[in-house]
Order: C-alpha cells, then structure tokens, then sequence
C-alpha cells in the first residue's frame, strides 16, 4: 500500500509506502512508549498517594513511606509511654494499699520494724513468686516493630483496664474496713511495757483459791500508767462499781463495750466521747484486786468476748 502526498503552492509530492513490517514496527514502538508512561505514572502516583494518603497506598500496592512508618511507631510509643506510665500509678496505688495494711496491722498490735538507710547481709526478702499477668507490652524495653502490635496494644488496653477496675474494687474494700475496724476495740489499752498476768477464761480465783470465770484480761504495769481507749466511743459508766472498783465503761459501734477497772483515777465522765487511744484514767489497785493491774473486758450485745479475738498475740506477749 502506498501514500501520495502533494503540499504547498510548488505541489511538491511525498510518497510513503505501508508495509507490513512498517505497521508492526510502529505499533511496538507505541506499545512500549505507553508502558513506559503507564510505569511511571504508576510510579508517581504511588508516591503521591504514599505521601498524602498512606491507607490507601496501604490497600492498592501494600507499601508505607519510611516516613509514614516512623509516623505509626512514633503512634505506638506514645501509646506505650501512657500504658508504662498508668502502671507507675497503679504500683503508687499498690504502695497506698500497702500503707493502709500497716495502718490495720497497727490497730491490731502487728507493727513494723523500722527501715534502715543500709541493707545488711540479715535483710533478708523472699516468697513464692505470684506474678501479675500484666501484658508484655508493659514491659520496658520492648520493640515497637512486630506485625501484630496494633493488636498487642489493643488487648493490652482491655488487660490493664480490667486490672485497674479490679485494683479500685480491692481500694475501696481496703479502705471500708480500715473505717470499719477503727471503730472496734482492736487496740491496746496500756502502752509501754506490760505483763499479762491473768487471761480470758476459767481460773482459780487469786483470793479465794476455787475455780471461777474471769471475763477479761489482767494488764500489770506500774501504778499511774495511762489506761487508754481501745476504740472511739461514748462514755457510759464513770464510777466505783463493786469488785471492780474505780471503773470507766464505753460503749463503741456495732454493739461493742469495754471496761477499764481497778483504776487508781477516772479522767472521763458519764456521756463524754472519746477517741481511740485517748486517756480513761490511771492504771491503780481499787476494788477486788490483789495489786497494781488493769482488768480489760470486751463485751458484744451484753455477752463477755475474749479479748485476745481482738489484740493480736503479738500485742501483748
């Protein structure tokens, strides 16, 4: 097949002879001129799309910038920054709880010993070990660079708010029976050095030598030693009551009595409130009493407990 051309005013003629060699030589060349454009548009637009909208650069060729990469890591730390920083406040509130134990262990005679500024070789600590299952994203030093970390931070989120609202819960319990247990007589109504010299229960009477049922505990101590309230309460008796001589009786919360007797002095009345660990009177030798101690009864709903349910062993050893 062959092409005649004429142009201008000279009609100059142009002949151009279709092969066919010359067609599929022509379609070749713009076959690959369009591949070679569409390569670099795909390219350009990648990057472009890479560049202002990474998730959809994420679902057409599954590649983010190394921009973008540090923009998501930069993302998860943070995100793991709070976690570590909420678990700094959750062991504060572990250290309040612990406080708050000592506070209880105190009420009922268990105290602990002093902190030294020096650990020696005696300082000893130990125990099974019953770790927290705390999630492992928690923990310091953990590469930010797994496939599975949106996941990993995401159960870790719902492991440490379960934590957190079972810590609150554990709070609240604490704190509502320190309340409560700060109302009972838990206390000990001598400080100092004491003896006890006769407890709660069946005994032979000191002064008439036959079996008898003593309904408290015998404190010795020096005479004139303070005679402290064991709880808060109300002064109900402030009197010389028989056997029991000079007596202060205080009535506490939940139906709880107690009763201070043989007192060389009262310093409370009739009607008085009075605060845990706060004077009664002095320690002395009135009424039915062989010498200087104090007789201490607790009393439930009108019927005599033994004291030692409520000192610990080791209050009054």
């Amino acid at each position: 097949m062959q092409l005649i051309w004429l142009s201008g005013p000279t009609g100059k003629m142009v002949s151009l002879s279709i092969t066919t060699r010359t067609v599929l030589m022509a379609s070749a060349a713009l076959a690959a001129l369009l591949v070679v454009i569409g390569i670099a548009l795909h390219f350009v637009g990648l990057r472009i799309a890479v560049a202002y909208s990474p998730s959809v650069a994420q679902q057409i060729g599954g590649v983010t910038s190394v921009l973008e990469q540090e923009r998501i890591e930069e993302a998860y730390r943070q995100e793991l920054g709070q976690l570590r920083q909420r678990l700094g406040q959750l062991v504060q509130r572990v250290g309040e709880l612990e406080a708050i134990k000592t506070q209880l262990s105190e009420l009922i005679g268990i105290r602990s010993a002093a902190p030294t500024k020096e650990k020696s070789s005696w300082f000893g600590r130990g125990g099974p070990l019953h770790p927290l299952n705390l999630p492992s994203t928690l923990l310091p030093g953990l590469s930010t660079q797994t496939p599975a970390l949106a996941k990993e931070l995401a159960l870790a989120s719902q492991e440490w708010q379960a934590l957190d609202r079972a810590w609150s819960q554990l709070h609240q319990q604490w704190q509502a029976e320190g309340q409560r247990l700060l109302q009972l007589p838990v206390g000990l109504p001598l400080l100092g050095e004491f003896q006890v010299s006769s407890g709660y229960g069946v005994r032979i009477d000191p002064l008439r030598g036959v079996p008898s049922m003593h309904e408290g505990m015998d404190f010795v101590a020096p005479p004139g030693t303070a005679v402290l309230a064991t709880a808060p309460g109300v002064v109900t008796r402030s009197e010389w009551v028989g056997d029991y001589g000079q007596m202060v009786e205080v009535a506490h919360g939940e139906h709880y009595k107690t009763r201070y007797a043989h007192l060389r002095l009262r310093q409370v009345e009739v009607g008085q409130t009075v605060a845990r660990g706060q004077a009664l009177g002095e320690l002395g030798n009135t009424g039915r009493s062989t010498g200087p101690h104090l007789h201490y009864e607790i009393e439930y709903m009108g019927r005599a407990l033994d004291p030692t349910k409520a000192l610990s062993p080791l209050a009054w050893r």
